[in-house]
């Protein structure tokens, strides 16, 4: 019975020692490299930045909104977006505003968030065509 309590004490030893030793140090080493990397000559950023895809993003999720919205209500649609960030990949993040009124004649101001991302790449012959772009996500509407 003490020898095979033993034996398995030391199994369990062995294996820790060898995740340590050996697995952990090379699932560190996948995880940094560049193999999950994609380079699409796209940069993302941490910050809101504008730049001349940020602003056909948020023209793109302006025109997706308009065709989600019920055609009884009017948006009033700002001249930029109050946030726009490239996530990298031709993938970007929209934050903005949008004036909504009724028939009734009462105005509200909705807080949207839209993600969204071109899919032709490099190629930005197509970047003012809706059929290019594609919407992950959009939320703040989901009331109208």
């Amino acid at each position: 019975m003490k020898k095979s309590s033993l034996i398995f004490v030391a199994c369990i030893a062995a294996i820790l020692i060898f995740q340590y030793k050996a697995v952990i140090p090379f699932a560190q080493m996948v995880a940094t490299s560049d193999l999950f990397m994609e380079d699409s000559g796209d940069e993302g950023s941490r910050y809101p930045t504008s730049t001349p895809m940020t602003s056909y993003a948020f023209m793109q999720c302006n025109k997706l909104i308009r065709e989600e919205v019920d055609s009884d209500i009017t948006i009033m649609f700002p001249a930029e977006p109050l946030q726009s960030w490239p996530l990298g990949n031709y993938e970007y993040l929209i934050n903005a505003d949008i004036e909504l009124s009724s028939d009734s004649g009462t105005s509200f101001f909705k807080k949207y968030a839209c993600k969204i991302k071109y899919d032709n790449g490099s190629d930005l012959e197509g970047v003012a065509d809706a059929d290019n772009w594609t919407l992950n996500g959009l939320s703040g509407l989901s009331e109208l």
